[in-house]
């Protein structure tokens, strides 16, 4: 039987799905509904309410529209549809009736196309397309193909959504059917929109390509390779890059032997077209599998045959694909000897001409990729001197992306990449202001393409990256290993010094790099997120870049980037590399180590000090990569996590629960004396915690032992750490728990006695703070305290440290406490 109050939530619930009829929120009703329904099932005005929802959602005004929508045709329908479809909450019921009715329109439509694409984000409308596509596949899927972008993406979300199939055979069988269709319109001469074809073919391969065993052939895989030519959309050609990867993983072998035949096939009978398919086909290769198209590309006597037979083509399309094959070629070096003998001065060539700038400037690129490459010692040179030297190219790139033509920046932002692997370009390119803003303008352009966007994250991550910093051992290394290969030891390029890299991260820093980062960080992908992770990284070694990186948004950030990658985590291999988590986190902590946490971390900012946390611990963990822990790190993220622990204690509260093994177990005992001071210091803010406290004095053997070993980091050599674990120990002896604890301990008074008598006046002060604390303490605890003190000498000490002091406040404290214990 219902109780009264639940009684009382059944009309609540009861009259607020009335209200949400009434509005036309049908889902809101049905949720409220369904809770009251949980509560008392039987009620009757909750089965009236259910039968008032049913009957309202059976008049819902959508279908209507959609019944003379059909047959109108009539666009100002669609528009209706539209709206109510965005503007309101539908129903299962609504949303798979209106699916069920628009898959009688016959005909093309924008609108349309809008309107399904809506209707297949809920689940009901996706179950009646599935019914749609199991029963009458073939002519589903080139209805949907029609209506547009819009409703493929339904379509293909549909297709791998599990749930939205009776069963798995109609699940798989649905995926070969969509497979073998994109493949057959993508067959078809003239097809509009071959990209949404292709789309579906690649979404396969990468959700289910399992389920398309015996379909994938040597047809298949022509027509993916053919989508590659370089004369069609770079929309289909990203879908048909995406299927190419896919291949290429599910089967290495068989899929690189069908590339070969593919390329070597249309090279061995040269026609224009068949060379063009060839070229873009083994360009688009490159970046996937490097090796099978060097092999390719070092065919004996195609790149020496390359250029004449290009130029007695004679076919402007046909040169683009040459040099966008030799431009991919360039990654690996083999192929840059051999494109260096063959083909230098014929992209110098092209360059001087200028007859078409997107061909001459991509034989630019080509050229500062080949650089100053050299033919190896058993192939002679056959080139001379060469026309075009780096400087021309770099002023010239330079000057692309200083103009306002869009078209050419991709090309020149890469080649100025390549360029900045120099220090001395890296020198000429930071030193040079207005081009620094020009190509920030550049790249904050949400209309700036993804290249341009990771080409000039590569020249700053190129102008701001120190050398790594080499331990005596591995200098030692690196000297043996150059004798045993009869070389002489290279000193580094003075251009790359520490003092010329910090003066170029100011330059950057002061052209607005940071907030171009956090502009761009919503739309990157992970390798965009981890040079931004380098960049920060690199600004924040100077102390003084810190504030000002915080002030334009670092910290949050990173942050950001810290949950993304998180977010990302899964069974399979990351897309971000092993170095990123370390550098967020490194970078967070060089620069928490020089602000004010409450100037970043406020309410204003909605960003809690909590969400710095899990990062800075992190960096106290080994690196699993490196041969030895970066000691380094491990200090600065203790700074940090000791700058937040000044903040609050649900601060404190976090560290203590996330780190306390970590500092107490292993850190407080590290033989390095900076870790070892550091971590004192941060326990000395985690103990103005009531948790913190209960560490050392909860009467445990645990707690005994902790306090006994912060007891004797305030006996060590280090001043610093003497000074850290007396103002540990003077909070925590606020305490009576806590002077208890110490009193047990065989030396507890005596080494807080040695703290009164260090020859330091702060931690002198810190000294007298714990004795007065022991000798006042209440009752029983503070009579043994006054005795174990008296009979450790305190009193001589004290009158020493009288005699001793300057401050005002040590001498006041000295005097109360001898007061106390001469009473």
């Amino acid at each position: 039987m219902a109780t009264t109050i639940e009684e009382g939530r059944v009309e609540q619930l009861t009259q607020s799905a009335a209200a949400s009829v009434r509005a036309g929120k049908f889902v809101d009703a049905a949720l409220a509904l369904r809770e009251a329904t949980t509560i008392a099932p039987e009620n009757p005005r909750v089965k009236a309410a259910w039968i008032n929802l049913k009957e309202e959602e059976s008049k819902s005004p959508l279908l209507d529209i959609c019944k003379a929508w059909v047959k109108s045709k009539d666009e100002n329908d669609g528009e209706d549809a539209l709206k109510l479809i965005k503007g309101h909450q539908l129903t299962d019921e609504v949303a798979e009736q209106a699916m069920s009715i628009l898959m009688d329109y016959k005909g093309e439509c924008d609108t349309l196309d809008h309107v399904t694409g809506e209707l297949l984000k809920i689940r009901s409308a996706q179950n009646i397309l599935a019914t749609y596509l199991r029963d009458h596949p073939t002519e589903t899927y080139y209805e949907i193909f029609e209506r547009g972008d819009d409703s493929m993406d339904g379509m293909l979300q549909v297709l791998l959504n599990r749930a939205a199939w009776p069963s798995d055979a109609a699940f798989i069988q649905a995926h070969r059917d969509a497979f073998m269709l994109s493949l057959a319109m993508m067959m078809e001469e003239a097809l509009d929109h071959p990209e949404r074809a292709m789309k579906g073919i690649a979404r396969l391969l990468a959700a289910h390509a399992s389920h398309l065993n015996g379909i994938i052939d040597s047809d298949s895989f022509d027509v993916i390779l053919s989508a590659l030519d370089i004369r069609l959309p770079s929309s289909l050609r990203s879908q048909a890059t995406l299927a190419t990867v896919k291949l290429l993983e599910l089967a290495p072998d068989t899929a690189q032997n069908l590339i070969s035949k593919f390329v070597t096939s249309r090279v061995a009978v040269p026609t224009t077209d068949g060379l063009i398919v060839a070229f873009s086909a083994a360009a688009s290769i490159f970046p996937i599998t490097t090796s099978v198209a060097a092999a390719l590309f070092l065919t004996e006597g195609f790149v020496s045959g390359l250029v004449p037979l290009v130029q007695n083509k004679k076919s402007q399309k046909l040169e683009q694909a040459s040099l966008e094959l030799i431009s991919a070629a360039c990654v690996d070096k083999t192929c840059r000897e051999a494109i260096g003998r063959h083909c230098r001065l014929w992209l110098e060539d092209i360059v001087e001409a200028g007859t078409d700038k997107r061909r001459s400037n991509l034989a630019a690129l080509i050229l500062m990729k080949l650089g100053e490459e050299q033919p190896s010692d058993q192939v002679p040179q056959i080139i001379g001197p060469a026309k075009v030297d780096q400087d021309d190219l770099i002023s010239r790139f330079k000057t692309m992306v200083l103009s306002s033509e869009t078209s050419s920046k991709q090309d020149s932002v890469e080649g100025l990449a390549y360029a900045s692997l120099q220090p001395k370009v890296r020198e000429q390119l930071a030193n040079d202001h207005p081009f620094l803003l020009r190509l920030i303008e550049t790249m904050a352009d949400p209309a700036a393409a993804k290249p341009v966007i990771f080409g000039g994250l590569t020249i700053f991550v190129n102008l701001t990256t120190y050398l790594p910093v080499q331990s005596e051992e591995e200098k030692r290394m690196a000297q043996l290993k150059a004798y045993a290969n009869t070389t002489k030891p290279t000193e580094p390029d003075p251009l790359e010094n520490s003092f010329h890299v910090t003066a170029r991260c100011k330059k950057v820093l002061d052209s607005g790099i940071v907030p171009l980062l956090v502009s761009c960080s919503k739309r990157a992908s992970p390798s965009v997120l981890s040079q931004m992770l380098q960049i920060l990284l690199s600004l924040s070694q100077e102390q003084k870049h810190r504030g000002i990186m915080a002030q334009q948004g670092a910290v949050k950030l990173i942050l950001h980037i810290w949950v993304h990658i998180h977010a990302e985590e899964h069974p399979h291999a990351s897309s971000y590399s092993p170095a990123s988590n370390r550098a967020a986190a490194h970078a967070l902590a060089r620069i928490l180590i020089s602000i004010n946490p409450a100037h970043v971390f406020s309410a204003a900012s909605a960003l809690p000090t909590t969400n710095a946390i899990r990062p800075l611990i992190f960096l106290l963990e080994p690196d699993a990569d490196a041969k030895a822990q970066n000691l380094l790190q491990v200090f600065e993220a203790l700074l940090a996590l000791t700058n937040l622990a000044s903040t609050d204690d649900m601060t404190r509260d976090a560290i203590i629960r996330l780190a306390w093994d970590k500092i107490m177990d292993d850190l407080i005992l590290s033989p390095n004396t900076l870790v070892q001071r550091a971590t004192v210091e941060l326990i000395c803010n985690l103990v103005a915690s009531p948790k913190g406290v209960e560490k050392f004095a909860d009467g445990s053997r645990r707690a005994s032992n902790r306090l006994h070993i912060l007891l004797a980091m305030a006996d060590v050599e280090d001043t610093a750490t003497r000074s850290a674990a007396g103002g540990a120990l003077a909070m925590l002896l606020e305490w009576d728990m806590a002077v208890d604890a110490v009193l047990k301990l065989e030396r507890g008074v005596e080494i807080l006695l040695g703290l009164c008598g260090d020859e330091h006046e702060h931690v002198r002060h810190r000294g007298v703070v714990c004795v007065r604390s022991v000798v006042v303490a209440p009752g029983e605890i503070g009579v043994r305290g006054k005795e174990e003190v008296k009979k450790k000498g305190g009193v001589e000490v004290l009158k020493e440290a009288l005699k001793a002091s300057r401050l005002p406040e040590v001498v006041q404290m000295a005097a109360e406490t001898l007061k106390v214990l001469l009473v």
